[in-house]
């Protein structure tokens, strides 16, 4: 795939205009997220600050109204009845509007005085914030609800001294969450106006302090549901990096905040956003990253491949053009315009072909020549021999008179001479004429087996063993006639090639629409030098051989759409091999 040009240049072309995108894509993205990142922590932290700061001011201004109050003169005035006295924390309840009820407590915890009346005569020594007022303190309590009033509240407690500066009671006031809510949820959406954020204040425990929903959750712990433990709470508050949910679902800014007074546990204010919303503008942005990038990447391949194919398709049509002059056809120059490089490599193309031309030509002269030379001595070395042994009995006959047993002995030698050259005329034409075939079908096993069967009978000595290895049928297709005298010349040289004891032996192998018949003997084998030259007309290693036995065998291989090839090492022996068709499919 890769080794067409038209490929290379594609796929190279889309590596350097895709590669540069793709990377300043990825930067521009990375800052992007780095950016709305950075925007997201921002946002969070500034509303989280600004809601402790306004939850500072707002519960610094609840615990200066319970100084104030546990300084009001009717509270400090032992003089004063229990109705003066919830008659005073009635109209401060109505001054202020931000609590449920207010207690005053004297010193062993019992309720002097209640503006709800439904508390007075009770203890409540062992309440923490009633303890911490004792200690001088004033205290901010955890959530916690209590039989006068129905919604959760909030204590406040701050001890109440008289004149002389002793320590008469407490006064405590039940804070109000709903104003809490209102104040929080005023500051939070004013960071919400890119995405919805929840928010709400807890303690240390994870218990809920302020909620839109009072009445859920006031027991539960948001640390479980916020994937977040003591420590990871109070590690968190002091950082300014925004804590992610375990799942990843949420992030949040998480700020302690601090009162003038003490409080039961740390509070904490959170606000989180959904992950999702937070970074859909980056979702966003990479869809069309992508949607650009698709766009672009589409483009260039189309431009490229147009490019490719106007760069390729001249080279193309020139490989057309040579594989064209290769099969036989002229070599013709395309007449289409194309870059200028590509005209001089067709012109260059052109100019070399007519040189191979001018150069096959002249090669195939001197081969001409070389082989009629080379026909010509063979032939007159064939001939001139038994002519020779002709002229010169008919010289002696002529010059002297001989008895008739002479004159039958002398014809009998010239007779014999003139039925050499005669036969060797027969071999010459049959290299030299293409006969008629007649195509049938042929078992080779059957075949092998009848022409070895006759073959073993007329060997002059039994120092040959032939061994027929094919034991299934195979159908191929050939002139019987034809196959018969190329086995019978393979095998009777390769008898002649063994000199001492020896074996021959069959075997073939299937390939596609053909059988290879190989026939390997252990004779002597041929030397390199002589194995180059077989199957040269007149070249020969016998005594009394003429080379044409080879060549025909080679002629008539060709002529059944086969191949013969030979392969031999010295003092090892020779194998042949003949490849033969199989199916009709073949034969034209």
């Amino acid at each position: 795939m890769l080794k067409s040009l038209q490929t290379r240049i594609l796929l190279y072309s889309l590596l350097i205009a895709s590669v540069p995108l793709l990377i300043l894509g990825i930067i521009s993205y990375g800052s992007q997220r780095s950016l709305l990142e950075k925007e997201a922590k921002n946002a969070l932290n500034a509303g989280s600050l600004n809601i402790v700061n306004e939850t500072y001011s707002y519960l610094n201004e609840r615990i200066s109204d319970v100084k104030l109050m546990s300084a009001n003169s009717a509270i400090i005035n032992p003089g004063h009845s229990k109705e003066e006295k919830s008659d005073e924390l009635k109209k401060f309840i109505d001054a202020k509007g931000n609590y449920y009820g207010v207690l005053h407590l004297d010193m062993e915890g019992n309720v002097i005085a209640d503006t709800s009346n439904k508390m007075i005569g009770d203890n409540l020594a062992k309440r923490i914030w009633f303890k911490e007022a004792i200690e001088g303190h004033e205290f901010l309590s955890d959530v916690y609800k209590t039989r006068a009033f129905s919604e959760p509240i909030i204590a406040l407690s701050a001890p109440v001294y008289d004149n002389s500066g002793e320590m008469i009671g407490v006064v405590s006031t039940a804070f109000r969450l709903e104003g809490l809510w209102e104040m929080m949820e005023k500051k939070a959406n004013e960071i919400s106006d890119k995405y919805p954020v929840n928010f709400y204040m807890i303690n240390q425990e994870g218990i809920m302090i302020s909620k839109k929903d009072p009445h859920g959750m006031m027991q539960d712990s948001a640390l479980r549901e916020m994937g977040l433990t003591k420590d990871k709470l109070m590690g968190a508050s002091l950082t300014d990096e925004l804590y992610s949910e375990e799942n990843g679902e949420k992030i949040y800014s998480i700020k302690p905040v601090h009162t003038v007074a003490q409080t039961e546990n740390k509070w904490f204010v959170v606000v989180g956003a959904d992950k999702k919303q937070v970074f859909q503008p980056l979702n966003d942005l990479l869809t069309r990253y992508l949607t650009i990038y698709s766009i672009v990447f589409v483009s260039i391949i189309l431009a490229v491949y147009l490019l490719t194919k106007t760069l390729v398709r001249p080279v193309q049509e020139l490989v057309e053009a040579t594989e064209d002059f290769i099969g036989g056809k002229e070599f013709i120059i395309s007449d289409k315009r194309s870059f200028e490089e590509m005209e001089k490599l067709n012109l260059a193309f052109l100019r070399m072909m007519e040189t191979i031309e001018d150069r096959e030509k002249e090669i195939v002269r001197t081969e001409k020549l070389k082989y009629v030379g080379q026909l010509a001595a063979g032939v007159a070395h064939e001939i001139r021999n038994p002519l020779t042994t002709i002229k010169g009995f008919f010289q002696l006959l002529k010059s002297q008179d001989h008895d008739k047993s002479l004159i039958e002995k002398y014809s009998d030698v010239m007779l014999h001479e003139v039925d050499r050259v005669n036969v060797f005329v027969t071999q010459l034409l049959d290299l030299a004429k293409p006969h008629q075939l007649e195509w049938e079908k042929i078992d080779l096993k059957d075949f092998l087996d009848e022409i070895i069967d006759t073959y073993t009978s007329s060997i002059p000595s039994s120092h040959v063993r032939i061994i027929n290895g094919m034991t299934q049928s195979v159908i191929v297709y050939s002139d019987r006639n034809r196959l018969r005298q190329v086995l019978l010349n393979v095998l009777n040289n390769a008898c002649e090639a063994i000199e001492a004891r020896g074996q021959i032996e069959l075997h073939h192998n299937s390939i596609s629409q053909y059988i290879r018949l190989v026939i390997s003997d252990d004779g002597k084998g041929i030397s390199p030098e002589n194995l180059k030259n077989i199957g040269m007309p007149f070249y020969t290693t016998k005594p009394d051989g003429n080379g044409l036995g080879v060549a025909t065998c080679i002629q008539i291989m060709e002529e059944l759409k086969g191949k013969f090839q030979i392969e031999s090492v010295r003092d090892e022996g020779t194998k042949v091999t003949l490849t033969i068709p199989t199916t009709n499919r073949l034969i034209k």
